[in-house]
């Protein structure tokens, strides 16, 4: 229950400003799909919201939790290197890693617009690029132009919906069809090679990935075009 959690935040702030009164500390679980914690300090009282995740994990993880939350809205430079290790040990564990995958795709929205653009359609190059470089073997996710024409998020896969994500950035004429197949090609990798951990290190783009990558025939020329982007 959230009201278990309050004295642990009322020792981390007495911990954190030993003679500063003790404001009224209101806290609740919110149903997010992720990790997701919040603290803001309102008409003299602290609330914290956390996820629901949150529930069971073990007291000493609360206990950072609290400590790294209070110290971001009073003091930052009292916040503790050790509890925030001891926090990311935590949610980069195997298993913690796991169930917000889980809940993010129980939960979470995904708005599709489908694989048919104006000029490329992403089921018939993703059909290509698995006959050429995967011996058809790849289980098709769900293809999707995204809503706005973006710049900067130009693709991504997301495990937890098992969507690969193109910007409409590369839905014109003026975009050669190599630079589409390279851009999709790489998150269809992603697929093959998924993120692994070393220690407390995400590795998102493992050594067999990079190498795989550099079998794109056009590898460079796809790469100028989307640094020109």
């Amino acid at each position: 229950m959230a009201a278990d959690f309050v004295p642990i935040f009322q020792e981390e702030y007495r911990a954190l400003r030993p003679r500063a009164p003790m404001p009224p500390i209101v806290l609740r679980f919110r149903r997010y799909t992720s990790l997701n914690t919040r603290i803001r300090l309102r008409a003299g009282e602290i609330l914290v919201s956390l996820s629901d995740l949150l529930e069971g994990a073990p007291e000493p993880v609360i206990h950072a939790i609290a400590h790294i939350l209070l110290a971001k809205l009073y003091d930052k430079k009292k916040l503790d290197p050790a509890q925030e290790l001891r926090y990311k040990r935590f949610y980069m564990s195997a298993a913690v890693t796991r169930q917000t995958e889980l809940i993010r795709g129980a939960r979470g929205s995904k708005r599709f617009f489908g694989p048919e653009g104006r000029y490329y359609n992403l089921d018939e190059v993703f059909d290509s690029l698995n006959t050429r470089f995967f011996g058809g073997l790849l289980g098709r996710p769900e293809l999707t132009w995204s809503e706005n024409v973006a710049k900067r998020a130009l693709g991504h896969y997301d495990a937890a919906h098992n969507t690969i994500v193109v910007s409409r950035v590369f839905d014109r004429p003026s975009s050669p069809r190599y630079a589409v197949e390279y851009l999709l090609y790489h998150e269809m990798l992603h697929l093959k090679h998924p993120v692994t951990r070393r220690g407390l290190r995400r590795c998102v783009h493992s050594r067999a990935f990079k190498d795989e990558e550099k079998l794109f025939p056009q590898l460079k020329e796809a790469q100028a075009f989307i640094k020109r982007l």
